[in-house]
């Protein structure tokens, strides 16, 4: 069984990507438009991207559709 996010303090792009099911460009992407928020560790040239798992909750709160009810909230920003 998976571990939930707020089990482990920060996640790598690869897991981010994984538990989104996305393709790791995308979540780079993401994080570097600051679209998921996250911070580079490492030195100039050498860096690598985590996500605090209670940002990831958040965003994911905030971002993905519930399939239970109620609209994509993304959906209702790009209305405005």
């Amino acid at each position: 069984m998976p571990m939930p996010a707020s089990a482990k303090l920060f996640f790598t792009l690869q897991q981010v990507a994984d538990l989104l099911s996305l393709h790791p460009k995308t979540v780079a992407r993401y994080f570097a438009i600051g679209e998921i928020p996250a911070i580079k560790v490492g030195g100039p040239g050498n860096h690598e991207w985590r996500v605090r798992s209670d940002w990831l909750d958040k965003w994911a709160r905030d971002n993905l559709y519930d399939p239970r009810g109620g609209a994509d909230k993304r959906s209702n920003r790009r209305r405005r």
